[in-house]
């Protein structure tokens, strides 16, 4: 029941954060458009979350994205890469290293969309119902947020106690990131080539 009712309140809350931090930007998270799929509102909203957490790298965890429901110790040949597409990504609670508390990736395969979410639980799947950015996000093609955060250093951390005084919250969808950074009363938002991780637009 208490995983029922998680998602229930986070498809309720889906469209809190992209809407209210990143309406310009994301053209396409428009509330007025949900009846098109690759046009539609989408935000996350991590629940019930304690102050002592994991950090997750990335790069750890983005490989096995694309064999969501597939048990590859049973089915070692089975590819699903060509048939399991990221969507989006969402990463919560970044430190200075680009590590998050929990990473969120919508996936899209052939008979369903699943929204996965990764976190110091581990691995969770459910169904996703919502829409999602139109263009696919390659792994490969893209600077992880790792290399992002250390080509981005001076950009993303204004001053030295910015790295304990701020929240960082990352987006990536349509060949961007979206950082958002809370802190010292006042919210940035950085925008990044998803590529070549240069700064292409901020707020500051």
């Amino acid at each position: 029941m208490r995983k029922v009712a998680y998602v229930f309140f986070f498809i309720l809350l889906v469209v809190a954060i992209i809407v209210m931090i990143m309406v310009n930007p994301l053209s396409f998270f428009n509330p007025s458009q949900q009846a098109t799929q690759s046009k539609i509102d989408i935000g996350f909203v991590v629940l019930n979350q304690s102050n002592e957490f994991v950090r997750i790298n990335f790069e750890d965890i983005a490989p096995d994205v694309p064999y969501v429901g597939i048990n590859r110790e049973e089915n070692p040949f089975e590819n699903t890469t060509k048939t399991a597409h990221i969507q989006l990504i969402h990463g919560y609670k970044l430190d200075a290293t680009g590590n998050a508390s929990s990473w969120i990736f919508v996936v899209r395969q052939p008979q369903q969309v699943s929204l996965v979410t990764y976190d110091r639980s581990g691995e969770t799947v459910n169904n996703w119902q919502g829409g999602f950015p139109e263009n696919e996000i390659i792994i490969s093609e893209i600077i992880t947020p790792r290399k992002l955060f250390e080509k981005n250093r001076e950009q993303i951390f204004s001053t030295r106690q910015a790295i304990t005084n701020e929240s960082r919250e990352l987006a990536l969808a349509d060949g961007k990131y979206y950082l958002t950074i809370t802190g010292q009363g006042k919210t940035r938002l950085l925008v990044f080539d998803a590529k070549t991780g240069a700064l292409t637009s901020s707020n500051d």
